[in-house]
């Protein structure tokens, strides 16, 4: 029989602290000028955040401390270092309305994250999402910005981000579902058509991230709103079918 390799206690720690540290330079390159740099920064520090977890269960290392180490770095990177990244090139110039916006999607992004760590109920399986998480908020910012100098090359587009934070800001507090990556060992149809639209989208970030993550993410966001809408439709006609059997009854 063969002995079990013992991995150390801290390891998903290190790629959590791995995330906050991409999110730190991400502020100071924004400080700098370097808005670029600190969106790639930014995406980054989203692998960093993909893999803890992923770390944590197959080396069976997750604790509560994990847990809320993980929220706080994601309060920096996902949430404060988006805003600073993009206020001087969209918010700053609409003065009081810009603040507000920025502090509408940074006390959205906290209370999401304080609400999923009221509310979980295990550190060892991830349950369905309510509210945008905050990695993909983050993550649509920050490709936004690398989207729109890839298409427009003047950022003209960047314009538009406004919108776009009010629209994430409310998608973080709302109740509305988004499923976490289904685990591995999970063999149905589903989770096959998943990981094949998986594949094409790590093909498609190989080829030209500039132009991919932002569809990408965006396309993530739209699922949310369409499952909502279909789910709202569905229990609505049930509830008029029952309707219509008690009034024949």
């Amino acid at each position: 029989m063969k002995p079990k390799i013992k991995t150390p206690s801290f390891l998903p720690s290190v790629f959590t602290s791995g995330n906050l540290f991409c999110g730190v330079l991400a502020i100071l390159e924004a400080f700098n000028g370097n808005y670029y740099r600190g969106a790639w920064l930014i995406i980054l520090a989203g692998f960093f955040d993909s893999i803890d977890g992923m770390v944590a269960r197959l080396t069976h290392h997750y604790s509560r401390f994990g847990a809320e180490l993980d929220s706080l770095s994601d309060v920096v990177s996902f949430v404060l270092a988006p805003m600073i990244l993009i206020y001087p090139l969209a918010l700053k110039n609409l003065g009081l309305w810009g603040s507000l916006t920025a502090f509408a999607f940074v006390v959205a992004g906290a209370i999401r994250l304080a609400r999923f760590n009221a509310n979980i109920k295990s550190l060892t399986e991830k349950e369905i999402f309510h509210g945008l998480p905050t990695p993909a908020a983050g993550g649509v910012v920050a490709s936004f910005l690398l989207f729109s100098n890839a298409v427009a090359y003047d950022l003209s587009l960047i314009r538009f981000i406004p919108l776009v934070i009010i629209l994430l800001s409310f998608l973080m507090v709302s109740d509305i579902e988004y499923p976490p990556i289904p685990k591995m060992a999970d063999r149905s149809f589903k989770s096959y058509l998943i990981y094949g639209g998986f594949m094409l989208a790590i093909l498609g970030i190989i080829k030209n991230p500039n132009l991919t993550l932002f569809p990408i993410l965006t396309g993530y966001i739209l699922f949310g709103m369409m499952r909502r809408i279909y789910k709202s439709s569905h229990m609505e006609k049930l509830k008029n079918k029952r309707r219509r059997k008690i009034a024949d009854s």
